[in-house]
């Protein structure tokens, strides 16, 4: 049984991940989304901004002091354009500098504060650990813009920008750590069916090669080999789950 931490675990994704991993492993999930509570022996919810670094560098400490070191970190949290739509945040003006703050900060420096944390006090150099993070066909690939024209969400610039920044920081990580057993990988996946609508549907499975969207399922296989010990060898890189979206 691996010790987890879950970092953003109230979206679809999120939710699917905490309740799977849990099932094998002790599972602790931090979100701005939840409160603090004990869900059973196996998973633990906090409420946690990664924005602000002394309450990241307090919970990475306090779970250390009252569980010990931890195996796996897995950074999910992310500023999405439905969250920016939520606070009526203008869509059509992609240069809005609000978002790009709350963007930058949840999705970049989130992930940073959270990898300094755990470093700091749950790194093991004789100790297998890995750290995941969670990115998007969007980081290192544009959007094809119109299939997002008279939807009412959209493809962020920030959020991409953003991505291909995690990918950057997962890669000098990866390489800096390797020799002491910490492994870095990213996960990148295509877009997540919920509900979409069949206009938005059609156009979307237009870019995919297997003409579907991804199911959670789908998404958490590649987080699953990316913990277990057959990925021992894996470090560094950037897996697509993605249809073949980027084989194109």
């Amino acid at each position: 049984m691996k010790k987890i931490i879950l970092i953003g675990g109230s979206g679809i994704l999120g939710r699917y991940y905490a309740e799977k991993l849990s099932l094998n492993n002790e599972v602790h999930v931090a979100d701005i989304g939840l409160k603090k509570k004990k869900i059973n022996d196996r998973r633990f919810n906090y409420f946690l901004d990664i924005k602000n670094e002394k309450k990241v560098n307090t919970f990475f400490k306090s779970l250390k002091k009252n569980h010990g070191s931890f195996d796996v970190l897995i950074n999910n949290a992310a500023f999405t354009t439905e969250m920016a739509i939520k606070k009526k945040l203008n869509k059509k003006d992609y240069f809005l500098t609000k978002v790009w703050d709350d963007t930058i900060n949840t999705n970049l420096k989130g992930p940073f504060l959270t990898c300094k944390y755990f470093l700091k006090y749950h790194h093991n150099r004789t100790k297998d650990q890995r750290v995941i993070n969670i990115g998007t066909i969007y980081g290192l690939n544009s959007p094809h813009h119109e299939i997002y024209q008279n939807q009412k969400f959209f493809s962020s610039l920030s959020y991409s920008s953003s991505k291909a920044g995690l990918l950057g920081m997962t890669r000098w990580l990866a390489t800096k750590y390797a020799k002491e057993k910490t492994l870095f990988n990213m996960v990148s996946p295509a877009g997540v069916y919920n509900n979409h609508n069949k206009k938005f549907l059609r156009e979307y499975t237009k870019m995919i090669p297997q003409k579907k969207m991804a199911s959670e399922k789908q998404i958490f296989s590649a987080i699953e080999f990316l913990i277990s010990e057959n990925a021992d060898y894996v470090l560094g890189q950037n897996i697509y789950v993605d249809g073949g979206f980027s084989a194109w």
